[in-house]
């Protein structure tokens, strides 16, 4: 019974199950639920097809849970989210933000704190539009000591970066402090605040506040101002009562900060290798960040007395005017932001700061000018070649000093190199200072160039040559000079000696131009002879229009008739010394033609008092000064020689005795003839053949070899000679119609009677070892020879 009823129960309980989950299921009892793709499933037991099944996201069982569980999600997540997690976000957004600051300027400085404007930015600050604000003042803190607070406005960030543009005041928290970091930032390459408060961000419609801001803020400092430079340094004038000279100076000084401030008046004080050259103060200084800041600087440099210092002084000045840098010093005396207020954080600061000053002129200064050596001296000597003294007299130059006080120059030495057609030639340096003369007003200094080496360029020998040749018979040339001047000055800070002036300069001067003169020659002196030629003494005047003085030992020119152009000999001159004017110059000629007939033609003439036209030609072997080769071998005079002057009778008397017997047999007379010798060397005669004449009548011949040596400036007879009359009737007749009538003394005692003569007589000039020559003599109707017939 138990059985059945058990079976019972399980039936029912089976029909109830199917029931309640046939109520349970949103479709109907036939139909299937399935999970796959959908198809008509095969009943094998029955035959037929089975019931079609739906997919479970269709069904709207489905979709109510989802929905109550969405809800159920947002009412825990949302309050999760605002109150939890974005605050979280926020924080972390500020976190890894990052904070710079490109300008912060600081003006009307007090002891309590500033005016700061600045511009900057944020970087990585999400990516939802948001308004940042500081509800607190920022704490800017350094090396772990609060230095001040400063309120900042809002600002707000979109795209993950915001713009900060403020001003607003920063105070002082800790004046020690703060006073440290201001003298170290003046000094070092950077330095880091750090900034702390307490923020609230508008975002996504909310505000989120209590945001801790922290952040590193590193910037550069003003490293010194480690490139100072000077734009303009000038000397307005002399400072009273012997105090010095007032200095100006236009500065800009680099602040590779982004920290500005105004500085107001600053006073510094100037030292140049531990002498203190002044205190200069600048007017409303500002300092820009991140730029240079101009800053005129106005005030005296002291009167020096004491010789290093001096010394410091004269280096200063001379690398100023030379362009070279100079390393000054600066150190802060006070700042006063408003011009009256000391300050005392922003002076011990600057009180710190020692600022290093490269003092150099902006812009070459061209000091000194359009040089003009009025006078120009070279002497060469064979023994040192290329190496001649240079020297002159009177050298001009014209400057220009970038200062207005007032400066005397004294003394000057120069080091210089000569340059001519782009070559360097020659470098000189005087050893010794030479007295100056400067007018300051015309901006004009005179001075000379005591003798001095003139060192010749090893690669530039030849082109040296070329230069005194151009200088030698040209009118005029040009050429240029560079180098460093050097100059003792009085100054009203001191006598400074300035050294080390550079300057560059074309020069022209006026050339000895000697193919364009006439050299006269004057006091001609037949002096003596040899076998190989006559010496002839005279003075030979070369004119020098120019200021050159040339002097180069002994020259030997050629000679040439310029009529034939035919060689006469050489012109030795013993000693070339050409200055400025007439230079009578004492000459040697060594007279030896190879042309026979020039020989004669020359030395008659030369007795009769003739002008001789000559050409002096030089060789580059007319010298053995190597500097002076080239010039001589580009020399070509014009000269003259002139005769004896007056010229004189070679025969002033003579004597003739005749007889009947004589004249009507062999027609002859015995003669002597008394002879002058108008040089100074002896005269040799070996014969002469002499054409005697009466009034055009042809009187005779006189045809002898002989040996005489007239003495130099004296006289002498000729032995008895022959003169052979004509024969024939014509001279008998003549002689007895004419001559005789018109002397008829000639018979009684003798006459004196005037006779021309034309002579050729063969001589050495010199002595019997002299110069062979035959000299071609006339006298006319100034022979009177006492004739006799018994």
């Amino acid at each position: 019974m138990s059985t059945g009823s058990d079976e019972h129960l399980t039936e029912k309980a089976a029909a109830h199950k199917a029931n309640s989950s046939s109520e349970d299921l949103p479709y109907s009892p036939k139909e299937v639920e399935y999970n796959d793709d959908g198809f008509d499933e095969y009943d094998e037991e029955h035959g037929h097809a089975a019931e079609k099944r739906v997919r479970f996201y269709k069904t709207k069982r489905f979709w109510i849970r989802c929905l109550v569980i969405l809800v159920i999600l947002l009412a825990i997540l949302v309050p999760l989210i605002i109150f939890v997690i974005l605050p979280k976000l926020v924080q972390s957004i500020v976190n890894h933000s990052e904070m710079s600051m490109n300008q912060l300027n600081m003006t009307d400085a007090s002891e309590t704190g500033m005016k700061v404007s600045l511009t900057g930015g944020i970087s990585n600050a999400g990516i939802f539009p948001a308004t940042i604000e500081f509800p607190e003042p920022i704490v800017v803190s350094w090396e772990g000591h609060q230095l001040g607070s400063m309120k900042m406005s809002a600002v707000k960030a979109s795209g993950g970066s915001a713009t900060i543009v403020d001003s607003t005041t920063f105070t002082i928290i800790d004046k020690e402090a703060f006073g440290t970091f201001a003298k170290q930032m003046l000094s070092i390459e950077d330095f880091t605040w750090t900034l702390t408060s307490t923020v609230q961000v508008h975002a996504v419609g909310r505000v989120i506040k209590d945001i801790k801001l922290t952040k590193e803020l590193k910037m550069l400092g003003m490293n010194g101002f480690g490139k100072v430079t000077i734009d303009s340094f000038t000397m307005p004038g002399d400072a009273p009562n012997n105090g010095g000279a007032y200095v100006r100076l236009v500065t800009s000084m680099n602040n590779p900060s982004p920290i500005g401030m105004v500085l107001g008046t600053m006073v510094l004080d100037m030292f140049y290798k531990g002498t203190f050259l002044g205190q200069v103060t600048a007017q409303n200084a500002v300092l820009v960040g991140g730029s240079p800041s101009p800053l005129v600087l106005e005030g005296t440099l002291v009167r020096q007395v004491n010789q290093t210092d001096l010394d410091n002084v004269s280096v200063l000045m001379s690398n100023f005017l030379a362009g070279k840098v100079t390393m000054t010093s600066a150190k802060g005396v006070s700042v006063k932001p408003d011009g009256v207020t000391d300050v005392s954080w922003l002076s011990n600061g600057l009180l710190a700061l020692t600022l290093n000053v490269p003092l150099q002129s902006p812009v070459p200064l061209n000091v000194i000018r359009d040089i003009s050596i009025k006078d120009m001296g070279m002497v060469f000597n064979p023994a040192s070649p290329f190496v001649p003294t240079a020297s002159s007299n009177t050298v001009t130059a014209g400057f220009k000093l970038p200062f207005n006080i007032t400066v005397g120059m004294t003394n000057v030495s120069n080091t210089m190199s000569i340059h001519y057609k782009g070559k360097t030639l020659a470098n000189i340096d005087t050893a010794v200072w030479a007295e100056a003369r400067s007018d300051i007003a015309a901006g004009i200094i005179t001075f000379g160039l005591p003798p001095s080496p003139l060192v010749i360029q090893e690669d530039a020998k030849e082109e040296f040559g070329q230069f005194v040749a151009d200088l030698t018979v040209n009118q005029e040339q040009t050429f240029s000079v560079s180098g460093l001047a050097s100059a003792i000055s009085t100054t009203p800070i001191g006598t400074v000696k300035l050294t080390g002036i550079p300057f560059n300069s074309n020069v022209t001067m006026t050339g000895l131009n000697f193919n364009a003169i006439d050299a006269a020659v004057t006091n001609v002196v037949v002096s003596g002879g040899n076998e190989n030629h006559i010496i002839m003494n005279q003075t030979v005047a070369l004119p020098n229009a120019s200021n050159l003085t040339v002097s180069g030992g002994s020259v030997l020119l050629t000679v040439y008739d310029k009529v034939t152009d035919q060689y006469l000999g050489e012109l030795s001159i013993p000693n070339l010394n050409i200055v400025p004017g007439a230079n009578p110059t004492p000459t040697n000629f060594l007279f030896h033609p190879k042309n026979t007939t020039l020989r004669d033609q020359f030395l008659s003439e030369y007795l009769t008092g003739a002008v001789f036209p000559l050409k002096v030609v030089g060789t580059k072997d007319s010298t053995a000064t190597v500097e002076l080769q080239q010039a001589m071998s580009q020399v070509t005079i014009s000269s003259s020689a002139p005769g004896l002057m007056p010229p004189p009778n070679l025969v002033v008397s003579g004597t003739a005795v005749s007889n009947i017997g004589t004249l009507v047999g062999n027609r002859q007379s015995t003669t002597t003839v008394n002879m002058i010798n108008p040089l100074d060397t002896d005269l040799y005669i070996s014969g002469q053949v002499t054409q005697v004449s009466w009034k055009g009548n042809f009187f005779g011949t006189i045809d002898a070899k002989y040996e005489q040596v007239v003495p130099a400036k004296g006289t002498a007879s000729t032995p008895t000679l022959i003169l052979q009359h004509p024969s024939g009737l014509d001279f008998g007749l003549f002689l007895t119609t004419q001559f005789v009538t018109s002397y008829p003394l000639i018979a009684f005692g003798g006459a004196m009677v005037p006779f021309d003569l034309d002579v050729l007589m063969s001589v050495r000039v010199g002595g019997p070892n002299g110069y062979p020559a035959t000299i071609h003599y006339k006298q006319t109707q100034e022979i009177l020879t006492k004739m006799s017939l018994f």
